[in-house]
């Protein structure tokens, strides 16, 4: 099943979804959460759950592997809601999906921007995927001082446990100096 690229869609209301904040007191910043294109017959409250449940794994990888106390190494819990097989290509690019390259040298990283837009691909009346496209800027500062961009789309799937994610495509640019 492919649900990147859901397109076309009986919703073209956007809704948002209840806003998280990040990680710790400097990321003040909430997410800008909506639903973008719903394929297939769901209905208001399923496609609200669905927002709320795919923003809430988005929210949980953009604070553990980008917010919280720096400096630091370790960002192996931004993939807690990662397939394993997705979870093991995530930290293998962790240059893009996570801070792990630059995050020794850092004093502290400032979220300024998060926006997740979700697609949904429905059939029979259920979610049976999604694509969290996400938009993160962020302030880093340190022996790097700089503003990046991470922008992409994060594949997910319903499960027994809550929305995993299966696939991505991320990439990360380097904005200029602070």
């Amino acid at each position: 099943m492919v649900v990147s690229g859901c397109s076309g869609g009986s919703d073209k209301r956007p809704r948002s979804a209840p806003s998280s904040d990040g990680g710790n007191a400097s990321e003040t910043v909430v997410t800008n959460a909506a639903l973008g294109r719903v394929r297939g017959p769901l209905g208001r409250a399923k496609s609200d759950a669905v927002l709320t449940g795919v923003t809430k794994v988005v929210d949980a990888w953009i604070d553990a592997a980008y917010g919280g106390d720096y400096p630091r190494t370790d960002f192996k819990a931004g993939f807690g809601a990662f397939t394993p097989q997705a979870r093991r290509l995530a930290v293998k690019q962790s240059t893009v999906m996570t801070n792990a390259e630059v995050g020794a040298g850092l004093t502290g990283v400032e979220l300024t921007r998060r926006k997740v837009l979700v697609d949904v691909l429905s059939v029979g009346r259920r979610a049976r995927g999604a694509t969290a496209r996400v938009w993160i800027e962020m302030r880093l500062a340190g022996k790097t001082t700089r503003t990046d961009l991470v922008t992409g789309r994060l594949l997910l799937t319903p499960t027994k446990q809550g929305w995993t994610v299966f696939g991505f495509d991320v990439r990360r640019g380097k904005g200029g100096a602070s």
